[in-house]
């Protein structure tokens, strides 16, 4: 199975996992063949792609690191505000997580429009949840962080989703009211005795920054609760990396890219490598150019190697980054977008991927 963004969707293509819309109403079911018809009637929904059965991408098993039924459940219980259910859920998706023998982060995002505020927490509460365990927290603590991650937005329920979508830029009326949600989802908590602080104080400083730059209280370094750091990441990754009415989805790599760039001044450097070590930059299944001119699937991540993952060419022959002498000069240059890319273009991606990987190199080399 693999992942094919919805530009490069072609009639034929069967479908390797089942597509549902923001209220997981049954669309088209896995294994459907697509139509020209069916295309056309996907299109207006605004999913990024679709994972997709073909011989290339056979032995290729992508998992998400919690169920579709515990998913759905936890994006429900978000969108209706049920906080018991959502304290209950938390539960759950610590559970299972910790229960699985391998953890996969892999999944590329599936969502519609409608849905992006509520899924959007529960991909917050999977990530930093992984980051948790990253860090060695307790079981209790992973609860706690899971819980604050789930419930960290619920201030922009009451904004108006013209707001937050708009793509234009806000009125500085506009821009109070949304930098205002950490404190209106705080405050929301702080009506339930049984929510415990470090939930709460997780939701309202998530969006302080390590320089004090951030809101609502321009907090600086310890100041700043370890849930809200870790939960500030969490966020700016699978914000960037969702496809929005008014903007594109950023790649992985990207995504990662800006994560390491606003290290120090935005988020705390011990909690970026925490998640460089969690989260893979080329997810298993999607499709990337290599600065040879070549494109590849990735079959396998390499723990520790993030940018040196195992590939394998249309043609069906296997590459490993990290082990073959022969690629040692080769490197992915991006994920494959909607277009081919021409020499220059690749040769730019390439300066442009070195010094990413120099940015990592530091950020993940052991502490002096």
């Amino acid at each position: 199975m693999r992942f094919i963004a919805f530009e490069r969707i072609t009639p034929g293509m069967v479908l390797g996992r089942a597509v549902r819309d923001y209220k997981n109403r049954l669309l088209l079911n896995e294994g459907v063949v697509l139509t020209p018809e069916l295309i056309t009637r996907l299109e207006g929904l605004g999913y990024p792609g679709f994972y997709v059965h073909d011989e290339l991408s056979k032995d290729i098993e992508i998992n998400e690191a919690i169920s579709q039924e515990l998913r759905n459940r936890a994006t429900a219980a978000v969108r209706d505000l049920n906080v018991d259910v959502i304290r209950d859920v938390a539960k759950n998706i610590v559970e299972q997580i910790l229960n699985s023998p391998t953890v996969s982060l892999d999944m590329a995002d599936l969502r519609t429009f409608d849905d992006y505020t509520f899924a959007h927490s529960v991909n917050v509460a999977v990530v930093s949840t992984v980051m948790g365990m990253g860090c060695h927290m307790s079981h209790q603590d992973l609860i706690y962080l899971c819980q604050a991650a789930l419930f960290h937005d619920i201030g922009k329920l009451s904004i108006d989703p013209e707001i937050l979508n708009r793509p234009g830029p806000l009125s500085r009326e506009e821009m109070t009211l949304v930098r205002r949600h950490p404190q209106n989802s705080y405050d929301m908590l702080s009506e339930n005795w049984e929510i415990p602080s470090s939930v709460r104080l997780g939701v309202l400083m998530h969006h302080e920054n390590e320089d004090g730059s951030g809101y609502p209280n321009g907090l600086k370094g310890d100041k700043i609760h370890p849930f809200a750091k870790i939960i500030h990441i969490a966020d700016v990754y699978d914000a960037l990396s969702s496809k929005r009415p008014y903007k594109k989805a950023y790649s992985c790599a990207e995504t990662l890219e800006y994560i390491m760039s606003c290290c120090y001044y935005m988020f705390d450097e011990e909690y970026v490598r925490t998640f460089l070590r969690c989260v893979p930059i080329y997810p298993k299944g999607t499709m990337v150019y290599l600065s040879d001119g070549r494109e590849a699937l990735v079959v396998e991540n390499t723990a520790l190697y993030a940018t040196r993952p195992k590939l394998r060419l249309e043609d069906g022959t296997d590459l490993d980054m990290l082990n073959d002498a022969s690629l040692r000069n080769v490197t992915i240059v991006a994920e494959n977008g909607n277009e081919l890319l021409d020499t220059g273009e690749i040769e730019q991606m390439e300066t442009e991927r070195k010094v990413k990987e120099i940015i990592e190199d530091v950020l993940l080399s052991p502490e002096e």
